[in-house]
């Protein structure tokens, strides 16, 4: 699951990056947030056996938060101090949990359109947050459909993948 969301991390960069936005900084967090939501929101879906696919879930957003903590913040930012790892760690909990709940709202709505073949609510939600600097409407709107074709295309690899 982590190679899963760390593999769509690097897909979504480099699509925005040949929509010609590669030297736009992301918020590499966000992407990582968003990741995971797919991820875990395909698991779901896949796995007949709710409790366990929960269980299963849990157990990757704590794997994926201790990732980001010993590969990102302490190896890559070199922080060593331990209550700024903690305050970073806790951070980025509150983040992912709370950021599955707002994108599965969006993913909600769009999927409960009748014969909806993209995910306008949940790609602009994700382009609101992804860019460090905000996008402008021009941008913004040049992304959707490249970005919600991708995101369709992930969700239906990731829900393949977990039913094999």
């Amino acid at each position: 699951m982590k190679s899963l969301a760390l593999g769509i991390v690097s897909d979504l960069s480099r699509l925005l990056a040949e929509q010609g936005l590669g030297e736009k900084p992301i918020d590499i967090v966000e992407a990582l947030v968003f990741a995971m939501f797919i991820v875990a929101d395909t698991y779901s879906l896949a796995k007949p056996d709710q409790g366990k696919a929960i269980e299963v879930i849990h157990s990757f957003y704590d794997d994926m938060q201790n990732h980001f903590i010993a590969k990102v913040i302490i190896k890559d930012h070199q922080i060593t101090e331990a209550a700024e790892i903690q305050a970073i760690s806790d951070k980025f909990h509150d983040l992912s949990r709370g950021r599955f709940g707002e994108y599965g709202e969006k993913f909600k709505l769009d999927i409960s359109e009748p014969g909806a073949l993209s995910c306008p609510n949940t790609v602009s939600f994700f382009l609101d947050n992804i860019f460090i600097q905000p996008l402008n409407n021009v941008e913004k709107i040049s992304l959707l459909g490249a970005v919600s074709d991708k995101i369709i295309y992930l969700w239906a690899g990731c829900v393949e993948s977990f039913k094999a």
